[in-house]
């Protein structure tokens, strides 16, 4: 069967964002904070797809025109597309017009579908929404897809029938990460995605889930609970990866990169004894380092590692269920310090409980722990997350009809204790509180504990020569690439995707 696969993207931070790209004078960082990556999820799927003898065609509507979607809904035999909540109406929008034009059916997938099918299936907008991971629930519904009477014999999918919302049983998540077939990044034009990315390069997934229970995270697609992929087929994928495109750096997607230390140190070592050279970036928490991990992380080629903190007050910390205590952040921030590694804090501003007092806390854990950068946000309440019901009575409107994204703040909701405006007021003053921290003296005061560090542990000198040798490999081969330019008079502001902000 011919399958099209649409990646829906809302269109008015599309715009947004192609006009931070056309101007030189805008700083690009937040603007474009997500735009530019090939979606990994229909990736995958196609994958599968590919592998049970279908033919596939990816589209992703952040970089397509509307006429180039229509070609491929044309085309195809079954319409999937794939939504986030910031998309959703987007996703709606194409569905029905793939309904009204090509009469296609139409799956839907994502985050949005799976707590919120009304929204696309009482429209018409989509015959079938599926619920969580579709890896095995696509599958197993095409083979249906014409039989209507049969659906209810597949898990993981809502559908209507006569008005009425049918919801099968919620299919098990996929187990066995390994056995997960590489996506399909050759349906890509990659070459094209790097060419509009601030740092090129090529986005991968090794694990899913994240046994955390913070109050703002999504978990419906993924409830709590961690798979990842072997040391081995880990590596074996960044190997492809470089071999096939030759990107500058590998950004992994996963939630939690680093949350099974003897995985991540076994990667490492494979990395290094594969003599792989690239750069690399992951996600994590603060406190699930040790120097040990990180020295491993460094040396394999991992040149930054971005840390949800989203607050320094203890009260946040414990109401956001996140876990982790400003004595651990404190703690996690040093061994970076020391061991050398870019870290940058990830920051959440406008949870209902959120006081002057505690954004006090946060500043004072900002200018103590020094990140080399921040971003911060304001809260977005999504559907399926804990702190979404508990704003429902302040919502201004269905979030999926806003135009908001993640890193745009939209007013979405009245908080108890500031204005929309007096909450970007203090997110200015978080961001000038870190420009702060930037002073000569801060960077002579790193240079001191990391010189301390080595002191008290010799093996990190050994480091430095394997890791400028190990650079040098590296820079050699993207001198010689189409990414050349990436190390070369690059603004800190652009490379380091964070706004310029003066602390006058």
């Amino acid at each position: 069967m011919k399958v099209a696969l649409i990646y829906a993207k809302d269109q008015h931070i599309k715009e947004k964002a192609a006009e931070a790209f056309a101007d030189d004078d805008i700083t690009k960082g937040e603007l474009a904070r997500d735009e530019i990556y090939p979606p990994l999820g229909i990736t995958i799927l196609a994958a599968w797809l590919e592998n049970a003898g279908h033919e596939v065609r990816l589209k992703d509507d952040s970089i397509e025109d509307l006429d180039d979607l229509r070609v491929d809904m044309a085309w195809a035999h079954i319409v999937g597309i794939s939504s986030l909540t910031p998309n959703a109406r987007r996703a709606r929008e194409l569905g029905l017009l793939c309904k009204q034009e090509f009469f296609k059916p139409i799956i839907m997938g994502g985050p949005h579908p799976t707590t919120n099918p009304e929204f696309f299936l009482e429209p018409g907008a989509a015959d079938v929404c599926c619920a969580g991971e579709g890896d095995e629930t696509l599958l197993a519904w095409m083979e249906v897809y014409d039989q209507p009477e049969k659906w209810e014999q597949v898990d993981g999918i809502t559908f209507m029938r006569d008005g009425e919302q049918i919801s099968t049983p919620r299919r098990p998540l996929f187990k066995d990460m390994d056995a997960l077939p590489r996506p399909a990044y050759h349906l890509w034009d990659i070459p094209r995605f790097m060419r509009l990315m601030i740092n090129p390069g090529v986005t991968c997934i090794t694990s899913r889930g994240c046994p955390y229970a913070c109050t703002f995270c999504d978990a419906e697609m993924t409830p709590r609970q961690y798979r990842a992929m072997s040391p081995e087929a880990t590596v074996d994928l960044f190997e492809f990866l470089i071999n096939t495109y030759n990107p500058p750096q590998l950004t992994l997607f996963d939630d939690l990169f680093t949350i099974q230390r003897k995985r991540v140190i076994e990667i490492c070592k494979l990395i290094v004894k594969r003599g792989l050279f690239f750069e690399w970036v992951c996600e994590s928490r603060v406190d699930t380092m040790d120097f040990e991990m990180l020295r491993w992380l460094r040396k394999a080629g991992c040149v930054k590692i971005y840390y949800g903190l989203e607050s320094g007050s203890p009260k946040m910390l414990q109401t956001m269920k996140k876990g982790v205590t400003p004595e651990k952040v404190r703690s996690g921030s040093k061994l970076n310090r020391q061991v050398g590694m870019y870290f940058k804090f990830f920051l959440l501003y406008g949870f209902p409980e959120d006081t002057r007092e505690d954004h006090v806390y946060t500043e004072q854990l900002i200018e103590e722990t020094r990140p080399n950068a921040i971003c911060v946000a304001i809260l977005q309440p999504i559907p399926g997350t804990e702190v979404f019901e508990q704003l429902k009575p302040m919502l201004l409107l269905d979030v999926a009809e806003m135009d908001f994204h993640y890193w745009h703040s939209t007013e979405s909701f009245k908080h108890p204790n500031f204005t929309h405006a007096e909450l970007h007021e203090e997110r200015e003053r978080l961001l000038k509180v870190h420009a702060r921290t930037h002073t000569l003296k801060n960077k002579l005061l790193r240079k001191l504990e990391r010189l301390a560090a080595m002191i008290r542990h010799p093996e990190l000198i050994v480091d430095i020569f394997e890791i400028r040798s190990r650079r040098k490999a590296y820079l050699r081969r993207v001198k010689s690439s189409e990414w050349s330019y990436v190390h070369e008079e690059r603004r800190d502001d652009i490379s380091l995707q964070v706004p310029h902000v003066s602390v006058d």
